[in-house]
């Protein structure tokens, strides 16, 4: 006896599986071949809604990329004030610190106030407007499918 014939076991007789013959058994009720489509064709008015969707999408990312460009790209903040020079005496370095962190608090301020409005606009725009037309875009594309 060889090496061969003695190290033969019962999980020898299975058979090779090639990738391909397990997507067109994945696919089995629908007819997968070369030229062939591997989806289901939607109805014209379903079609009609995935395109809505789409555009409802499209329009979504453009709206908050507009928001976030007006937001933080058109209306700069003025540059953070440097901090005051140690040089001359106590008295006046104190004064100068404490309009240093007056001017800090008030730059802070104005950062808040830019992402507040940022968020707002989002808010209104995208989250109260067009996030639930488009949910309900989707739901009826998902909802209106027949029983097959």
């Amino acid at each position: 006896m060889t090496d061969a014939e003695g190290t033969r076991g019962p999980g020898d007789d299975v058979r090779k599986i090639q990738p391909h013959e397990i997507l067109q058994k994945g696919l089995s009720d629908q007819d997968a071949g070369p030229g062939k489509a591997l989806g289901r064709e939607l109805p014209a008015l379903q079609r009609v809604g995935f395109w809505l969707a789409l555009t409802v999408f499209g329009y979504i990312v453009v709206a908050s990329t507009a928001i976030f460009f007006v937001s933080f790209r058109c209306i700069q903040l003025p540059p953070l004030p440097p901090p005051p020079s140690s040089a001359g005496d106590a008295e006046h370095y104190k004064q100068l610190v404490d309009a240093y962190k007056q001017s800090a608090d008030v730059y802070q301020q104005m950062a808040k106030l830019q992402v507040d409005r940022a968020i707002q606009l989002f808010q209104l725009v995208v989250a109260s407007t067009i996030l639930p037309a488009f949910t309900a875009i989707l739901g009826y594309i998902f909802g209106s499918r027949k029983n097959d």
